[in-house]
């Protein structure tokens, strides 16, 4: 199995990120994800044929879809134990509203972070089984950045 080197936390964020819109692209070389936009960047188009012409190099990230992002909040729910909660984010679910704006009140600070990270978590298993079934293994590596993308810390 071919073995990509990857910051998941980023390939996370740009799955959760995608949309009909948008496209992403994991270079399976350096493991470095790319973003193009051909609707909004007529200019995109051919970087983006240029990209499906090279399976061997690159490979797109598939699109968040519907069916697993309800399967995620209602598994989540299942995990949770306090009834009120459990009841909020039901009514937010089948009204189609985004967990983070259902538990906004700091009464629901600590089951927000819970969300996000039982959701970044399940995000990351769906993508390793995904580039799996292709024939990849995503590994995580150490890229300088991981900890400070924007290089914050170097210029303080």
């Amino acid at each position: 199995m071919r073995q990509v080197p990857v910051v998941l936390a980023w390939l996370v964020n740009a799955f959760e990120n995608s949309s009909e819109y948008s496209e992403y692209y994991l270079d399976l070389q350096t493991g470095k994800h790319y973003f193009y936009a051909p609707m909004d960047f007529p200019e995109h188009e051919e970087k983006v044929k240029k990209m499906d012409s090279q399976p061997e190099n690159f490979a797109r990230l598939p699109k968040l879809d519907k069916e697993l992002d309800i399967k995620i909040k209602q598994d989540f729910i299942d995990t949770l134990d306090a009834p009120l909660v459990k009841e909020i984010l039901a009514k937010a679910l089948a009204a189609d509203v985004d967990f983070r704006k259902a538990l906004m009140d700091d009464d629901y600070e600590e089951t927000r972070r819970e969300w996000y990270n039982y959701q970044n978590d399940r995000y990351a298993v769906f993508l390793k089984e995904w580039f799996k079934a292709k024939g990849i293994e995503l590994v995580e590596a150490n890229h300088p950045g991981r900890n400070d993308p924007c290089g914050i810390n170097k210029r303080i």
